[in-house]
C-alpha cells in the first residue's frame, strides 16, 4: 500500500482520512478496492431475446434491399423508348431539321388550337417559355423531355413548338 501526502500542506495521511489532521484540507480518495473479475454471462432468456431481435432486423434489412431492387427493375422497364433516346440532330438537303418528324402549317395548328383539339408544347428553356408562350401551352424543355415525356396524354394530338 501506498502512502499518503495531504497536497496542501504535506502532512501525512492515514490511508483512511478524508480530511487532513493538520490543516483539515479534503483529501481525494484514491480506489483501494479491485475490480471483480468478470464472469461470463450464463445463456439467460435475455440473451435469446437479443437474438430474436437480430433475427427481426436482418429480415426487414433484407425486406428493404428486395424493395430497392423492386423499384430499380420497374424503373428500368420505364425508359423511353429508343427513338428518344437515340434521336439524333440531322438535317434534309434543304436544311430542314429532323424530316423524318410530321409538320404542320402555322394555319392547321391554329385551326387545331380554335378547335381544342391538339395540345401544344413548348420544348423551350423555362425563362424563354415564362417571357413568352402559346395561351395554355405546357412547357417541358428539351432537356426535361426524356425524363417528363410520359406526362403527355397518349391519344392526343400533341403539337410542340420552339420559336
Amino acid at each position: 500500500m501506498t502512502t499518503q501526502f495531504c497536497p496542501n500542506c504535506g502532512a501525512k495521511l492515514a490511508p483512511k482520512n478524508r480530511f487532513c489532521p493538520s490543516c483539515g484540507a479534503a483529501v481525494a480518495r484514491t480506489a483501494t478496492r479491485p475490480r471483480k473479475k468478470q464472469r461470463p454471462r450464463k445463456k439467460t432468456r435475455r440473451n435469446y431475446r437479443d437474438k430474436r431481435i437480430i433475427a427481426v432486423w436482418t429480415l426487414v434489412a433484407g425486406m428493404i434491399l428486395l424493395l430497392i431492387a423492386a423499384v430499380v427493375a420497374f424503373s428500368e422497364q420505364n425508359k423511353p423508348p429508343a427513338a428518344l433516346t437515340e434521336l439524333q440532330d440531322y438535317h434534309d438537303a434543304e436544311g430542314v431539321p429532323y424530316p423524318d418528324v410530321p409538320r404542320i402549317t402555322v394555319t392547321e395548328a391554329k385551326v387545331l388550337y380554335d378547335a381544342g383539339a391538339a395540345i401544344f408544347v413548348d420544348v423551350r428553356s423555362q425563362g424563354e417559355y415564362e417571357t413568352a408562350h402559346v395561351a395554355n401551352a405546357w412547357s417541358l424543355p428539351m432537356a426535361d423531355l426524356e425524363a417528363r415525356y410520359q406526362e403527355l396524354p397518349k391519344n392526343a394530338t400533341i403539337i410542340t413548338y420552339c420559336t
